[in-house]
């Protein structure tokens, strides 16, 4: 199979992108030594195995031409608090635990791979107390090739069991369970 242009263009750029930033430059100063009294800190996490080519094409293909397939949702989280990580992108920054005291919030936080000039009005956030539909939130999603995040909350009135499910039209994307005492 012959790539692409853009495919070519892309794994080009990143194999420059990894290059450059895994030399070492001879003319930068070096690190300074940290103090014997500083507290020592974790290595890094080692990187996810990189993707095939195969894949980068796909899911460029995708991103590029499937507007009309629609967003893929890449993961549902039920969270105690919802922020920006490091790279300034809205996160889920705090899970909850699998049990919440009646009263608590209970934040359904929702990640779409959005294709290229897609925007997506049929995407909804349902919550369900022992299966009965407590609230239904609609959610516009739109272009996106790092995940478009966002989120919807609801507070646990009653005990028991509840449901955050993710929608698309009347299909559920997806479900998280959590018991509230």
């Amino acid at each position: 199979m012959t790539p692409t242009p853009t495919a070519r263009i892309l794994t080009i750029a990143l194999a420059l992108l990894l290059a450059t930033t895994n030399t070492v430059h001879a003319d930068l100063p070096a690190a300074p030594e940290r103090p014997a009294s500083a507290p020592a800190t974790s290595a890094p996490a080692p990187p996810p195995p990189a993707p095939t080519a195969d894949e980068i094409q796909r899911v460029t293909a995708y991103y590029l031409r499937g507007a009309a397939g629609g967003p893929v949702l890449l993961g549902l989280q039920l969270c105690a608090e919802v922020g920006k990580n490091a790279d300034g992108k809205l996160d889920c920054t705090a899970s909850l635990p699998t049990t919440i005291k009646k009263g608590d919030k209970l934040t359904a936080f929702v990640r779409f791979f959005a294709p290229r000039g897609g925007k997506y009005d049929d995407v909804r956030v349902r919550f369900l107390h022992e299966g009965e539909v407590r609230s239904t939130s609609d959610m516009s999603v739109t272009e996106s090739w790092t995940g478009y995040g966002n989120y919807k909350t609801t507070i646990a009135t009653r005990a028991g069991t509840w449901e955050a499910q993710v929608l698309r039209g009347e299909v559920v994307l997806e479900r998280r369970t959590i018991k509230v005492e």
